[in-house]
C-alpha cells in the first residue's frame, strides 16, 4: 500500500478526497498500482497553461498587467525593442550556419551565403572572428585554446580585414573553417547588453556553436563574446555593421565523447521509469490536481547508497506530491530493479530530499526522507527494507538536508534546510514571496536535529547558534572544516539574498559570512567545497542563476530608476550567475569567479566537484534548467 504521512492525510481530509473520490476514473495499473499516466482533473497549470495569451481572453488583474508589459513598447523600453529585433537577426544567423554540412572544405551552402549577405550592412567592417589563440590545456581527451585580448590596433589596421557584405561572408567562413568545425550542429546567439542611439545601436552577444570536429574525430565547441555594432536601429531588421571579439574559447573533445547516456540501458525497461520519471515537470503539472494541496515544482532529489550490502550502489528517488518515491536496486549487470513496494519507503508526499546513511551505527544504510514540513527516519534491516522509527516536524519546508557529526560524539546529526514557512499555511506554487526580493529574511527556518542515540533526536537549532540569520529560503547546505581547526563548519545557500557561513567552535556556531566575504547575495541553489588550487584550504563554489535578460536589463538607466546604487548593484549581482570563492587561509575568501570563468552556469540548480577526466584536478558539473515553455531560445 502506498504510504502517506500524517500531514498528507490531513490534506486529503480537509479537501474531502479519499481513494474513491479522487476524480481520476482511470483503472489501476498492474498489480493494483495506482495508474499515474493519462488524463486527470483540473490541474495546477489550469489558471495559466489553458489561457491563450495571444488571444482575447481576459486575465486576472495581476497577470493582465504583467503580460501587457511583455511588449517593451508599452513601457517605452527602446533598448528592449531593439534587443528583440537584433535577436531575430541573430536567430537567422544561427539557422544559416546550421545549413552547411562540409565547412572543412571552406564552402557554405548558397542559402547560408544569401542569408549572411542580407544580415550585413554595406559598410560592414571587422577583424578576424577567430583571433590568435593560446593553448591552455592539452590532455589526452581535451584540447582548449583561448583568446587573450591585447590592446587594439589602430582603427585602419583593425578594420581592413573584412569589409562590406562580401567581407562579412568571408569573416564567417573563416570563423567556421579555422574553428575546426566540420559542420554546425548547434548555434545560439544571445544579446546580453544593448545600447541604442538615434541611428545606431551596439550589443554584447554571447555565442555558442558546436559540431563534429574537422581535423580529428570528436566534438568542437566554440564559446565567444562579441561586441556588435548595428545600423538602422529604428527598423525591425537592423544590419550588422561591425563585430569585435571580446572573449573566445575553443574546446575540442578528442576521440569519443566523455559521457554516454545509459538511462535507457539501465532503467528503460522499468514501469516506474516509463510511466513516471520519463516525463518532466511540465507533464505532471498538467495532471496532478492542485486542490489536493500537492504542488509540482520539480524540486526533488535523490540519495545514493548500498542499501542491501552487496557492494553495489542503489538509488532512492524523490518525487513531487501525488507521485511515489522509488527505490531502485542495482543488479550485477548494471541494470536496476524497482524495489519500492518491498522497501516500505514508497511515500506519496511531496518529497524534495533524502539521505542514505548509518544513523544507528549498525553498519547498514538507513533512510532519511524530507516530506514537505516533516522528516521521516527509517531503519534499514540490512536488506533494503525500511521501518519507520521517528517523525519530526520542521519549521520550514524541507528542500534539502545535510548530515555530519558536528559535536564529534560519534553519531550523525541532521541539518534540515527550510524554504517556505509554516506548513499549516499550505502555500502554493513554486516560489514564495521573499521580502525584499534581493535580501529576504522571511522564509522558513532551518533545523538542526542532534542525534541522541536510540533513534531519538533533539532540536538544538537555537542552543547551537544556528538560529542566527535563519529565515532566508534555504536551498542547500554542506558541512566542511574550512579553517582546518578539526571540527565541521556549515555553509548554507539561500535563494533570495545572503548566504550563511556558520563557524563551529566546539558545537556552537556563529554566522561569519559577512566577515569572511561569502554572503554572495544572489539566488543560491547549491554549494560545494574543493581545494581547487591545492593549497591545503578548501575553496567554495555556489550555484546561482545566470540571467541573460537580467544582465541586459539591470544595467539600463531606465531599470528601477528610483532605486539607489546599492539596490541596483544587488539586482545586477542576482543576474551574474555562479560564484567561486578562493579560501585565503586566514578566515576570509576572495571572489575569483570571473577570472576563473565559472559564472555562466545558466539557471543553475545542483553543482558538484568531480574529476571527470582523471587528471587529478576537480572539475565542476552544474545541473541547470527550470519549468519551460515552447520557447527554445535559451543559450
Amino acid at each position: 500500500m502506498w504510504k502517506l504521512s500524517p500531514f498528507a492525510v490531513s490534506i486529503l481530509f480537509l479537501t474531502g478526497c479519499n481513494d474513491g473520490e479522487s476524480g481520476n476514473d482511470d483503472p489501476p495499473g498492474k498489480d493494483g498500482e495506482p495508474k499515474i499516466e493519462g488524463s486527470s482533473p483540473p490541474t495546477q497549470a489550469t489558471n495559466l497553461a489553458s489561457l491563450d495569451l495571444a488571444g482575447d481572453r481576459k486575465l486576472i488583474a495581476p497577470l493582465s498587467d504583467a503580460y501587457r508589459r511583455i511588449d517593451p513598447t508599452v513601457d517605452g523600453w527602446q533598448t528592449e525593442t531593439f534587443s528583440e529585433s537584433a535577436a531575430r537577426q541573430l536567430d537567422r544567423l544561427a539557422k544559416s550556419l546550421q545549413k552547411s554540412d562540409d565547412l572543412a572544405s571552406g564552402t557554405l551552402a548558397n542559402s547560408a551565403i544569401k542569408t549572411l549577405e542580407a544580415l550585413a550592412s554595406t559598410d560592414y567592417r571587422s577583424p578576424s572572428l577567430r583571433p590568435q589563440l593560446a593553448e591552455v590545456l592539452n590532455s589526452e581527451e581535451l584540447l582548449v585554446h583561448r583568446f587573450a585580448p591585447s590592446p587594439p590596433p589602430a582603427s585602419e589596421e583593425r578594420d581592413k580585414f573584412n569589409q562590406g557584405k562580401d567581407g562579412f561572408v568571408a569573416a564567417m567562413k573563416q570563423f567556421l573553417t579555422q574553428g575546426n568545425l566540420q559542420s554546425v550542429t548547434h548555434a545560439k546567439f544571445k544579446v546580453s547588453y544593448v545600447e541604442v542611439t538615434d541611428k545606431k545601436a551596439s550589443t554584447r552577444v554571447l555565442v555558442q556553436l558546436d559540431g563534429p570536429s574537422a581535423s580529428t574525430p570528436g566534438i568542437t565547441q566554440i564559446n565567444a563574446t562579441w561586441d556588435c555594432s548595428w545600423s538602422d536601429s529604428a527598423t525591425e531588421q537592423p544590419l550588422l555593421a561591425k563585430i569585435e571579439v571580446v572573449e573566445y574559447e575553443e574546446v575540442i573533445k578528442q576521440g569519443k565523447t566523455l559521457f554516454t547516456d545509459m538511462t535507457d540501458a539501465v532503467v528503460g525497461d522499468l514501469d516506474s521509469f516509463r510511466k513516471q520519471y520519463a516525463f518532466g515537470v511540465d507533464h505532471w503539472r498538467l495532471r496532478i490536481p492542485a486542490h489536493l494541496g500537492m504542488t509540482v515544482t520539480g524540486h526533488h532529489g535523490l540519495a545514493v547508497g548500498d542499501v542491501n550490502g552487496d557492494e553495489l550502489e542503489d538509488v532512492y528517488l524523490c518525487a513531487d506530491g501525488g507521485l511515489p518515491n522509488r527505490l531502485l536496486i542495482q543488479q550485477p549487470d548494471g541494470r536496476f530493479r524497482d524495489a519500492t513496494r518491498e522497501s516500505g519507503a514508497d511515500w506519496l508526499d511531496s518529497s524534495a530530499s533524502a539521505l542514505l546513511l548509518d544513523l544507528d551505527n549498525d553498519g547498514d544504510q538507513d533512510l532519511v526522507v524530507g516530506l514537505a514540513w516533516y522528516v521521516v527516519l527509517m531503519e534499514n534491516d540490512g536488506s533494503g527494507r525500511f521501518t519507520e522509527k521517528a517523525v519530526y516536524e520542521s519549521r520550514g519546508q524541507i528542500l534539502s538536508m545535510a548530515a555530519a557529526d558536528f559535536d564529534k560524539d560519534g553519531d550523525l546529526d541532521l541539518f534540515l534546510c527550510g524554504y517556505q514557512g509554516n506548513g499549516q499555511e499550505l502555500r502554493q506554487g513554486a516560489l514564495a514571496m521573499p521580502i525584499p526580493f534581493h535580501d529576504a529574511n522571511n522564509g522558513g527556518a532551518n533545523t538542526l536535529l542532534k542525534n541522541q542515540g536510540s533513534w531519538k533526536f533533539e532540536d538544538q537549532t537555537a542552543s547551537s547558534g544556528l538560529d542566527q540569520n535563519n529565515q532566508r529560503f534555504s536551498f542547500a547546505a554542506v558541512w566542511e572544516d574550512y579553517d582546518n581547526d578539526g571540527d565541521l563548519d556549515l555553509y548554507v545557500a539561500n535563494d533570495f539574498g545572503r548566504n550563511n557561513l556558520y563557524h563551529n567552535q566546539e558545537g556552537v556556531f556563529t554566522d561569519v559570512a559577512a566577515v569572511a566575504g561569502v554572503e554572495d547575495k544572489a539566488a543560491g541553489m547549491s554549494v560545494g567545497w574543493s581545494d581547487v588550487d591545492h593549497d591545503g584550504h578548501m575553496d567554495l563554489y555556489v550555484s546561482n542563476m545566470f540571467s541573460n535578460a537580467g544582465n541586459r536589463i539591470t544595467y539600463q538607466n531606465q531599470f528601477n530608476a528610483k532605486a539607489g546604487a546599492g539596490d541596483k548593484a544587488a539586482f545586477q549581482r542576482f543576474a551574474r550567475g555562479n560564484t567561486l570563492f578562493q579560501n585565503l587561509g586566514n578566515g576570509s575568501f576572495s571572489d575569483i569567479s570571473e577570472p576563473a570563468g565559472v559564472t555562466m552556469g545558466r539557471w543553475a540548480w545542483g553543482s558538484v566537484f568531480a574529476d571527470f577526466n582523471n587528471d587529478s584536478l576537480e572539475d565542476i558539473i552544474v545541473a541547470n534548467g527550470f519549468i519551460s515553455s515552447t520557447d527554445t531560445g535559451d543559450l
